[in-house]
């Protein structure tokens, strides 16, 4: 089981460049984690469950196996995953959305959190991966429009233009003929009114009656409005 004790968030980072200013965006900006009390994992999951609408239900297909004596779980994008966004950047009205928007910051955190039930040890880690990705996006007529690029003097390149619904002021579901067959992103606005995205794949790995393991691969991508 490879974790760090829950006495330590330890950020690695790797050698791409990083375009914005991190350090106004912490590890921790805008997601939430469970009580570092493996008794309490339940318990601070369950609460987010009663934001998840049976139409974004619908979207979720995870995939388990066995890997030796360990069961795996796996999920992508999941509407559920260990690291949440935080409930306080809820969208009140999917207006707020509409607009050109350009990412400041975009970056990967693999967020782990581990149990060893026999010994009752807890861990928890966070690796920082950074991103040259630099993104726009307008949300406008119903429209999600995606540009993307990697490093300075990339162009942008439209990825996609598809439908999208902001679902319980929480979700945001891109789809195209089928709402069902959408991706679904944890969309919120940040206290100084900044859009941040967060996708997520989620692995679950455990030994019954040894330990348990959860992991959130979170892709965050924080953008400023254009005027």
């Amino acid at each position: 089981m490879s974790a760090l004790p829950i006495t330590k968030l330890l950020a690695k980072p790797m050698a791409s460049p990083v375009l914005a200013d991190t350090s106004a965006f912490p590890l921790n900006y805008c997601t939430s984690l469970p009580r570092l009390e493996f008794g309490k994992w339940e318990q601070d999951y369950a609460k987010y469950e009663r934001l998840l609408t049976p139409e974004i239900r619908r979207t979720q297909i995870g995939l388990g196996y066995r890997r030796g004596n360990v069961q795996v779980w796996w999920c992508q994008p999941s509407a559920s995953p260990h690291a949440q966004l935080d409930t306080l950047t809820r969208v009140t009205n999917a207006t707020q959305l509409e607009g050109k928007w350009k990412s400041v910051l975009t970056r990967t955190i693999v967020h782990q959190d581990s149990a060893a039930l026999r010994e009752q040890k807890f861990y928890r880690s966070a690796q920082f991966i950074p991103s040259d990705e630099q993104a726009e996006v307008t949300l406008a007529n119903g429209r999600f429009t995606l540009f993307v690029k990697h490093g300075t003097a990339a162009p942008l390149g439209k990825i996609g233009r598809q439908k999208y619904a902001l679902v319980n002021g929480r979700y945001l579901l891109v789809y195209g003929i089928i709402k069902s067959g959408g991706a679904v992103t944890q969309v919120g606005l940040d206290s100084v009114g900044r859009l941040v995205l967060h996708s997520c794949a989620v692995t679950e790995r455990k030994v019954r009656g040894q330990y348990l393991t959860y992991e959130t691969v979170l892709h965050q991508t924080v953008f400023e409005r254009q005027q």
